[in-house]
């Protein structure tokens, strides 16, 4: 690649791979557009956002999106694969308000960027991915044109690979334009590099102190071990429904834990969705369609004018056909269909999940690469290993002497996904299963049950049904009903009629029991989250007051929704109202394990005398190898308290019963490993870095985010976006 190629590299989409991963990035613009503001008419001189009363212009945001849409077209394989355009705009708001806020923050601090530390880095120290486009093939830096286009940009003409003198003026202008352009986003991008560093390092230097003692007993816990036994009471048997709370326990609770509520604007909901699914007019009309096409089929008989005719309605509806494709590849609810059936053989009409389908076989020929079809039964290993290799060895006794083996996996395998269908798992080729039991499948014939096959998943019984290398090409053709332009008009226009009706005084509820549509009502929300994942609508429930009801709004799961807010909180204290569901919660589940104690208590008066947990039957005991104190309890879920327990307990006595988090614990602990003063001390130094390190970002990230949640942003996303 020439030197203008790789430099033409350097644009606004190549800087963005850049820009994504940095939190600082480059500088939003400093232009004045307060007189272009006033005309009010055109949305590119408009501002679809206030940072702390700084403006984010419409056609800045828009240039940014543009430029990361561009930038994910050109890294991905297929140019023409549908990209997510909400999810970018959402990515570049963020960048920007991030960018705004920093920047407002390093303003406060006094931290600025001198143009002499942007010249040093671009001369003496140039960033990996610009150096890149002005070295060789050998990794070497061609200082020579780096340094004659970075201080003379007009010498771009140079290197375009043609005398300068022949290039038209136009021409080089935009050659030189261009590259200035891409070389002041270097520099913003470069200014808010330093910009962001000088405030990590502000913000963090206080938050980043490491006692030598908690480092030392981090390395302790981390490097203890212990085997324990246990016995959990947990609170899965205890119905919280039958728990009473009081509204003074919950108010009690409420301020003695103000401290950890936050105060922040938010709102509640009661909202209706409202299908936008086709009427029994446009299903009647799909059925239409898939009668003409049968009647097609029923009367002609000769192959020749079936493929004839089955052509036509190809294009007429839309049908799609499918070149030579592995069987492995093909959708498993077509290829039960196809697998079996005739040369040009039409199949149908066969009704799927989403929609009716007729099938023409086009196609069959031998491949390479082979496919297995098979069953399983699973048994988990649970709590011992050997009792479930000798109930897999039972099972697979029973279906080799002629049971039925669907039957049997449905009543006894323990992959639910599979046993419901009987323990299919379909067609799967090489590289699909996990290596042991694709090799065992792969290995047998079919029609022949093979295991138990040992998996980190448990043992399986495998059954081959089928074996096959076969490509198939295909037609089809897809009838599905479609929502006509009168049955969507008449959902919205009822839905307008309902905000109407609503906003002059009739019941929410009531209309919507008219209506059989369902009313639910939602937690209360922040303004941080995007309701039915739209931001507009978010926006649009915080500009109402109580009462108040949003229009009608589609979102991408095909409904029409709308909300009226029912309770509304301003910043500030926190409410009871907001955290009443969450206390409940926490009481119900402490309560939970109040019940518990007696029924521990009892538990360990009856195995307290057998001296060693593995002898208990008439309980669930677990056993765990190499626990470590990190608060994870396979089996349980997190619990520190037990970890801690023990790590620092006794080894072989019984324990009495441990409250811990997640209920109760009768614990014996069998051995322990615990790292001595030397190995400790041997290792803490490393461990603090790692600590500071970790403790600098946990700081900044804090930080950021207590400055981002007190930032006044007024956002006007949605008058500009229908989709937002």
């Amino acid at each position: 690649m020439g030197t203008f190629e790789r430099i033409r590299k350097i644009s606004p989409y190549a800087l963005a791979a850049f820009v994504v991963i940095f939190v600082g990035f480059m500088v939003a613009s400093d232009a004045d557009i307060s007189t272009l503001l006033q005309q009010g008419s055109n949305p590119q001189t408009a501002a679809i956002a206030y940072i702390n009363g700084e403006k984010i212009l419409y056609k800045d945001f828009q240039e940014r999106v543009n430029q990361a849409i561009e930038q994910q077209r050109a890294q991905m394989q297929n140019p023409e694969a549908e990209i997510d355009q909400n999810q970018i705009m959402t990515q570049v708001w963020d960048q920007m308000v991030t960018e705004i806020i920093l920047k407002q923050e390093a303003e406060k601090l006094g931290i600025k960027v001198t143009n002499n530390e942007i010249v040093d880095i671009l001369i003496e120290n140039p960033p990996d991915f610009l150096a890149r486009s002005f070295t060789d093939t050998a990794g070497n830096l061609n200082k020579q044109i780096y340094y004659d286009l970075i201080t003379n940009p007009e010498n771009i003409v140079k290197y375009m690979g043609r005398d300068p003198n022949q290039i038209p003026i136009e021409e080089r202008e935009k050659a030189i334009s261009d590259f200035r352009n891409d070389l002041i986003k270097i520099e913003n991008y470069l200014r808010s590099q330093k910009l962001n560093e000088a405030l990590n390092t502000t913000i963090t230097t206080a938050g980043s102190f490491i006692s030598p003692i908690y480092a030392k007993t981090v390395v302790k816990d981390e490097n203890s071990f212990a085997d324990v036994r246990f016995i959990h009471l947990g609170t899965r048997d205890i119905n919280p429904d039958e728990i009473k709370v009081t509204d003074q326990e919950i108010k009690d609770y409420f301020e003695k834990n103000k401290r950890y509520f936050k105060g922040e604007n938010q709102r509640k909901i009661k909202y209706v969705r409202i299908p936008i699914q086709p009427s029994k007019e446009d299903s009647l009309r799909a059925e239409k369609r898939v009668q003409k096409i049968l009647d097609d089929l029923n009367t002609l008989n000769d192959i020749a004018a079936i493929d004839s005719a089955f052509e036509v309605r190809i294009s007429e509806f839309g049908g799609e056909s499918y070149d030579w494709k592995l069987i492995k590849d093909i959708d498993p609810s077509r290829l039960s269909y196809l697998a079996n059936a005739a040369d040009r053989q039409v199949i149908g009409p066969v009704k799927l999940f989403d929609g009716t389908y007729f099938f023409r076989l086009d196609g069959r020929r031998k491949g390479e690469n082979e496919v297995v079809q098979a069953s399983h039964i699973l048994v988990s290993f649970g709590n011992n290993k050997d009792s479930a290799k000798a109930e897999a060895e039972k099972i697979l006794r029973r279906a080799r002497s002629g049971e039925d083996f669907a039957k049997l996996a449905q009543e006894l395998s323990q992959d639910k996904g599979s046993a419901v269908q009987g323990g299919d798992l379909g067609y799967f080729g090489k590289g699909r299963m996990v290596k042991p039991f694709e090799d065992a499948a792969f290995a047998a014939n079919p029609g022949q049950i093979v295991g138990p096959v040992e998996t980190q998943f448990g043992y399986h019984i495998i059954k081959v049904v089928d074996k096959k290398s076969d490509e198939l090409k295909y037609s089809e053709i897809k009838i599905t009903p479609t929502i006509s332009n009168p049955t969507r008009n008449k959902l919205f226009m009822d839905a307008h009629s309902f905000v109407k009706q609503v906003e002059e005084g009739k019941s929410f509820d009531e209309l919507a029991k008219q209506l059989n549509l369902r009313v639910d009502t939602s937690d209360f929300i922040s303004k941080t989250f995007p309701l039915f994942g739209s931001w507009a609508l978010t926006n649009e429930v915080f500009e109402l007051k109580v009462g108040g009801v949003t229009k009608p709004k589609e979102t991408k799961q095909k409904e029409i929704v709308i909300m009226q807010v029912i309770d509304a909180v301003s910043e500030g204290a926190p409410s009871l109202a907001v955290y009443e569901k969450e206390i409940r919660r926490n009481i119900i589940r402490k309560k939970q394990i109040e019940m518990l104690k007696d029924k521990a208590q009892k538990v360990y008066n009856e195995v307290k005398t057998m001296g060693d947990l593995a002898n208990v039957t008439n309980h669930n005991v677990i056993h765990l190898e190499k626990l470590s104190n990190n608060g994870q309890v396979p089996g349980v879920g997190m619990d520190v308290v037990f970890t801690n327990a023990v790590i620092n307990s006794e080894t072989g006595k019984i324990l009495e019963p441990i409250r811990g988090e997640n209920g109760w614990y009768i614990i014996q602990v069998y051995s322990k490993t615990i790292p001595n003063e030397s190995e400790i001390n041997s290792k803490y130094p490393e461990k603090a870095r790692e600590l500071r390190q970790s403790a600098r970002g946990a700081a900044y990230g804090s930080w950021f985010q207590t400055v981002k949640q007190k930032a006044k942003i007024e956002d006007y996303r949605s008058k500009f976006y229908s989709e937002y």
